[in-house]
């Protein structure tokens, strides 16, 4: 077979597809944001994903002095210290790793460096969130100042509806 040949073969092959992968989501770990006025604009938005028919399982990191709302999918909170040292950080990777996530989604809009550290050492397939290009996420959405962020945490959401 000829040069020809090969190629056309494989552009008969199906093209990647996000739908395929975001079907096959059951465990997520969540990053909220730090600080309040982003944490109260997320947990509003995050009912939406928690309202899904899809029988997922989330392991929420929240800021620490945040307060537990009750919520009636199967969760666990992690409190997370946004500057983590590598010791700790070493234990919150072991932690989330054991919960065995298919997504991670990372909430913080200005994520500082410890984060994104975290992030790119945490061993998931598919990570999306925001931040820059050099965040470690699959997906990234930039937060510019005149986003709404609850728009950029939809969109996010809106990529796990399975249709």
């Amino acid at each position: 077979m000829g040069w020809l040949g090969r190629s056309k073969q494989q552009a008969q092959e199906a093209p990647y597809s996000f739908q395929d992968r975001f079907q096959q989501i059951r465990r997520i770990v969540i990053i909220y944001p730090e600080k309040t006025v982003w944490l109260r604009i997320a947990r509003y938005a995050l009912q939406h994903l928690y309202l899904l028919p899809e029988p997922f399982e989330f392991l929420l990191l929240v800021p620490a002095d945040m307060p537990h709302p009750e919520l009636f999918v199967d969760h666990e909170y992690i409190s997370l210290d946004y500057n983590l040292r590598s010791e700790a950080q070493t234990a919150l990777i072991d932690r989330i790793s054991a919960f065995k996530p298919d997504l991670l989604m990372q909430l913080e809009p200005q994520p500082g460096e410890r984060l994104n550290q975290l992030v790119k050492a945490l061993k998931i397939q598919l990570k999306v969130g925001l931040g820059s290009e050099s965040s470690g996420l699959n997906v990234v959405y930039s937060m510019k100042p005149t986003d709404f962020y609850e728009k950029n945490i939809l969109n996010l959401i809106a990529l796990l509806k399975v249709e």
